[in-house]
C-alpha cells in the first residue's frame, strides 16, 4: 500500500501535462521523490491549491474508498456505491470520465450498485477499475486465487465500468498482485501467460454474485448483443497479443541501466499505444504496461515508478502506482520514506487492518449511515455541511481544517484542506455559507480526533510519525473459511440504530416493492430488529403483493 501511495503522488505531478507544465510544476525540480505542487482545482474556473508532497490522486483515494468498505464479512458494495462514491467527486483529485459520470449518476438517481446504467456505461473500457482493486487482493485468504475475492471485485469494478477492458484490465491486475504476495516476488516473463489463463477463466464467476447473474449480465448481453463469455475471450485475446509483442522489449529493458532505460521504455509506449488519446487510459493497455515495469524491475517499485512518471502523455500516476504495487509486494524491497507520502499513519493502519481480514483476525471495521435513510447529496458541493456545531464530509467523516494551510476561494465556493476524525486528509469544497446536512447523512464516529497528524501536517517536516512495520504474509498459512460469500451477500457495516419497521416498509413502498429494497429490509430488520419486527415486515409485504 506504501509503495502504491508513494508511486501514484510521484505520477500525479506529471499526469496530463507537457514539459512546459511539469518544469512549471516542478519549479527548477527534479521528478525524483514526491514533491509539493500547485494545481487547479475544481475545472477551469476553480482555485490555484497547494498540494503537500505525498498528495495521491483519485487512484489512491478510491483505493482506500474500497478498503474502507471491507470488513470481516467482505466487501460492502452498497455503502462503496451509494455513499462512497456518491460523495467522492466533493474531494476528486482527477478521476476519469466513466468514473465521475457514474458517481454522478448513483447521486442523482440512487441507483442500485449493479443497475448504475449511465449514459455510456457499455463503453467505459478505461482503467478506473483496475486501478483501485488492490485492497481485495490485501484483504483475501488466498491472495494468489480469485475464488475468494473475485465476487467482490468484479461487484465493485461494474459499479462504474462496463467494457470487458476495464473489467479483464481490473482482473488481470489482482491476478498480478496475488501472485507477487504469494510468491513473494513480482511476476517474471514466464509467468505472464498462466496469469493471463486465470484471468480468462474468470468469466464463469459472474453468475456466482445474484445480481451481476441476473440484472447486469442480462443488460450488458442486451445491449452489446452478443454473449459475455465471447467478448471477454475477445479481450483476453487482445491482452494475448499485446503480451506476446512487448516481451523482448521487457527483456532489453530489465538488462538497462538507468541512463539508457527511456528507450526501450518509449518502444513499449508506442506498442501499447500509450500516448494514443483513444488508448491513453484503457483498462488493459495501462495493466500490461505496469505488469511490465515489475517485472523488469521486481525488487525496485521507485526505479518502476520514476521511469513511468517521467513519460509524458501517458496515464503516468495509474501505471506507476500499479507498477509498484506489485514489486512492493516482492520480499526484500526497501521501506518507503514516510516523510513522503501524506496521511502514512492511516495509510500503514488501513494496511495492518487488512492485513488483519485476511487472516481471519477480527478487525475494525468503517460505519455507514443506514442506507434506508441516506440521501446521496445533490451536488458535489453539499457533501461538506454542518453536523450540528461541526462540519462533516457527508457518510464519511467529521472535519477539522488542517492547522496553517489557506483557505481558496473563488466566488462563493471554498477549497480547504481538512483531516477526518479516522485519520484521512481531504481537499474538500464548500459553500461558503455552508448548509445543515440530512440528520441520517451525518458521520456515524462521533470520536475526538485520535489519529489526525500533528499540525501543519502538510509540511514535510511535521509527519514524523513512528516507523510501523506491514507484516508481509504468505497466503498458504492463513486459517481462514470465506464460505463462499460474495459482495452481494455481505452484512452492511451501519451503527446500530432503533429499527421501525413502518419507516422500512415506506421506504420498501416507495421503491415499489423491489427485489433490492426487499432484500436490503429483510438484512437490516435481520441484523439489529427483533423477530417480531422481522415477521410485521414480511407479513405486510405478503399483504402488498397479494392484494394486488
Amino acid at each position: 500500500m506504501l509503495w502504491a501511495t508513494w508511486a501514484d503522488a510521484l505520477g500525479f505531478i506529471s499526469e496530463l501535462t507537457d514539459e512546459v507544465g511539469l518544469k512549471r510544476r516542478l519549479n527548477g525540480r527534479a521528478l525524483v521523490n514526491p514533491l509539493p505542487w500547485t494545481r487547479r482545482v475544481g475545472g477551469q474556473y476553480g482555485a490555484e491549491v497547494l498540494l503537500p508532497a505525498g498528495c495521491y490522486s483519485d487512484d489512491t483515494q478510491l483505493r482506500l474508498s474500497t478498503a474502507r468498505a471491507i470488513s470481516n464479512s467482505g466487501f460492502d458494495v452498497e455503502a462503496f456505491a451509494r455513499v462512497e462514491l456518491a460523495v467522492w467527486p466533493n474531494y476528486a483529485l482527477g478521476g476519469g470520465r466513466a468514473s465521475k459520470a457514474a458517481a454522478a449518476h448513483v447521486a442523482k438517481t440512487a441507483a442500485p450498485w449493479y443497475g448504475n446504467f449511465f449514459s455510456g456505461w457499455q463503453q467505459a473500457g478505461g482503467n478506473g477499475a483496475a486501478m483501485r482493486i488492490q485492497p481485495h487482493v490485501w484483504s483475501a485468504s488466498e491472495p494468489a486465487s480469485l475464488q475468494s475475492h473475485i465476487g467482490d471485485l468484479l461487484s465493485n469494478s461494474i459499479t462504474t465500468h462496463g467494457h470487458m477492458r476495464a473489467l479483464v484490465g481490473a482482473v488481470l491486475h489482482a491476478v498480478a498482485l496475488g501472485n507477487a504476495i504469494e510468491e513473494g516476488r513480482a511476476p517474471a516473463l514466464e509467468d505472464w501467460h498462466e496469469l493471463l489463463n486465470r484471468a480468462a477463466e474468470a468469466v464463469a464467476l459472474f453468475d456466482d454474485v445474484p445480481q451481476l447473474a441476473t440484472v447486469w449480465r442480462p443488460t450488458w448481453e442486451r445491449d452489446a448483443k452478443e454473449p459475455l463469455p465471447e467478448a471477454w475471450a475477445a479481450v483476453i485475446d487482445e491482452c494475448r497479443r499485446s503480451i506476446s509483442s512487448v516481451q523482448e522489449i521487457v527483456e532489453r529493458l530489465r538488462s538497462c541501466d538507468i541512463s539508457t532505460e527511456d528507450e526501450p521504455y518509449e518502444e513499449l509506449i508506442t506498442c501499447l499505444q500509450l500516448r494514443d488519446k483513444a488508448v491513453r487510459g484503457s483498462g488493459t493497455s495501462t495493466v500490461i504496461a505496469a505488469l511490465a515495469l515489475s517485472s523488469a524491475f521486481p525488487e525496485n517499485p521507485a526505479r518502476a515508478a520514476r521511469l513511468a512518471s517521467r513519460a509524458l502523455g501517458t496515464d503516468t500516476d495509474t501505471i506507476a502506482t500499479m507498477a509498484a504495487a506489485v514489486c512492493g509486494a516482492s520480499e526484500g524491497v526497501p521501506d518507503v520514506p514516510k516523510s513522503e507520502i501524506l496521511d502514512y499513519r492511516y495509510m500503514v493502519s488501513e494496511a495492518n487492518r487488512l492485513t488483519d481480514i485476511s487472516f481471519g483476525l477480527p478487525a475494525p471495521s468503517f460505519s455507514y449511515p443506514d442506507l434506508l435513510h441516506w440521501t446521496p447529496p445533490r451536488s458535489q458541493v453539499d457533501a461538506v455541511g454542518r453536523a450540528g456545531n461541526r462540519f462533516a464530509l457527508a457518510g464519511i467523516g467529521w472535519l477539522e481544517q488542517i492547522e496553517g494551510t489557506p483557505t481558496s476561494r473563488v466566488r462563493d465556493t471554498e477549497w480547504l484542506w481538512t483531516r477526518a476524525d479516522f485519520g484521512a486528509s481531504f481537499l474538500v469544497k464548500r459553500r461558503e455559507d455552508v448548509r445543515e446536512l440530512p440528520e441520517w447523512n451525518h458521520p456515524v464516529r462521533r470520536a475526538s480526533m485520535t489519529n489526525a497528524s500533528p499540525a501543519n501536517a502538510l509540511e514535510r517536516a511535521s509527519v514524523q510519525e513512528e516507523l510501523v512495520s506491514v507484516p508481509r504474509v504468505s497466503s498458504k498459512v492463513r486459517p481462514r473459511d470465506n464460505s463462499g460469500l460474495t459482495g452481494s451477500g455481505r452484512r452492511t457495516n451501519v451503527s446500530q440504530i432503533d429499527i421501525d419497521t413502518e419507516d422500512i416498509l415506506a421506504w420498501v413502498a416507495k421503491r415499489n416493492y423491489s427485489e433490492d429494497a426487499i432484500g436490503y429490509a429483510v438484512r437490516r430488520l435481520s441484523e439489529a430488529g427483533s423477530l417480531e419486527q422481522l415477521i410485521t415486515f414480511v407479513v405486510a409485504t405478503r399483504r402488498h403483493f397479494n392484494d394486488d
